[in-house]
């Protein structure tokens, strides 16, 4: 398949003809693809970590299986931009032929769109709870989310009624998917105004006190986004036919989903480390954090947002049969009783308050 055979020779010749120079398709697309799939492989398990944990506090307020779904945003993506950008062939499967379904609904809808959503909407989420003061759970997050896959679906449904030459349409001289110049930008708009959207969020949030660097995790998943989104606006607007240059296709695969990864675990890689590694301490260290600057209405650690909680160390006593289910990892020397100063006794945690 990777092979420069007769057949990949003749397509050569003949987009060059056309006045296309093409790279044959070799070697090193078959390792962008297996690199980029081994990073997904190991995202995957440590996704089913976060979410076999996801009653971690810590991890809990990232809101875990919204973060599932970008996962599976992202392997959309990726099997999108594999079939699109010129590292398969595409001339063996009436599927991978389909290039309205490879490049609208797997690389732009399900991939690019919905990535793109679900980081605005994760800033979308903190600017509702620290600018409007509102707990982001409930009506809220079943509202912006149906709201975001509904815009998605549209958008996906509207395209597939257009007609092929508008949108996109596979080229069997050179086994290609060739895509309308003004649909691509009108995607790239879409894109666009979804960034747009979220710097106004983000410079609205500049002098907000957050406890856990959310400052920081909202300004480097912006720049690292706003790259990928920049690169791919060049590549699809300023190169002709990027997919046949070797060099502009593998750059744009690795940004697109290397970029996309570290995003992902700006958000969930300190919660995820440390609930692997040091889940006691840093969970004592996240609870006194919250109390010593007064978060814990925002956070929504406790089942009543007016009361206050503590986390005691206990030396040398058992405990209990909730905190040892949340603390199975823990020394067995220690254990840990949660008390609510206003009496209660069970230490419950709330859905989380922000993504």
């Amino acid at each position: 398949m990777f092979e420069f055979t007769p057949e990949e020779q003749s397509r050569v010749e003949v987009a060059n003809f056309l006045g296309i120079h093409l790279d044959p398709i070799g070697y090193v697309d078959m390792s962008t693809i297996i690199v980029l799939s081994a990073m997904y492989f190991v995202e995957f398990i440590a996704l089913c970590y976060q979410f076999y944990n996801r009653h971690y506090p810590p991890l809990r307020v990232k809101n875990v299986p919204l973060m599932c779904s970008l996962y599976v945003g992202g392997v959309a993506w990726f099997l999108g931009d594999i079939f699109t950008s010129g590292l398969v062939h595409l001339g063996q499967s009436h599927l991978l032929r389909n290039c309205k379904f490879t490049l609208i609904w797997l690389r732009a809808c399900i991939g690019a769109y919905y990535v793109t959503s679900l980081f605005a909407l994760r800033c979308f989420s903190l600017y509702y709870v620290f600018c409007k003061g509102r707990a982001f759970k409930g009506r809220a997050v079943y509202l912006s989310l149906g709201l975001t896959v509904f815009s998605i679906a549209l958008f996906g449904v509207i395209s597939m009624l257009v007609p092929t030459e508008l949108t996109t349409h596979y080229e069997e001289i050179i086994d290609m998917c060739y895509t309308n110049r003004n649909y691509i930008i009108a995607v790239l708009l879409v894109i666009w105004s979804i960034w747009t959207t979220t710097a106004i969020m983000s410079w609205r949030m500049r002098n907000i006190p957050f406890c856990f660097n959310e400052r920081i995790e909202i300004l480097a998943t912006f720049i690292l986004l706003l790259a990928v989104s920049t690169l791919n606006t060049v590549c699809l607007i300023a190169i002709d036919v990027y997919p046949a240059s070797l060099a502009w296709r593998t750059g744009l695969m690795y940004t697109n989903h290397v970029g996309a990864s570290l995003g992902y675990w700006i958000v969930m890689g300190e919660a995820t480390y440390n609930c692997l590694f040091n889940r006691v301490e840093y969970l004592q260290y996240w609870v006194n954090t919250l109390k010593e600057d007064e978060m814990e209405r925002q956070y929504e650690y406790s089942t009543d947002l007016d009361s206050d909680i503590t986390l005691t160390l206990v030396g040398n006593s058992e405990p209990t049969a909730t905190t040892r289910s949340m603390f199975a990892h823990a020394s067995e020397s220690q254990s840990l009783e949660m008390t609510k100063i206003n009496g209660s006794s069970s230490p419950q945690t709330q859905n989380s308050a922000y993504l």
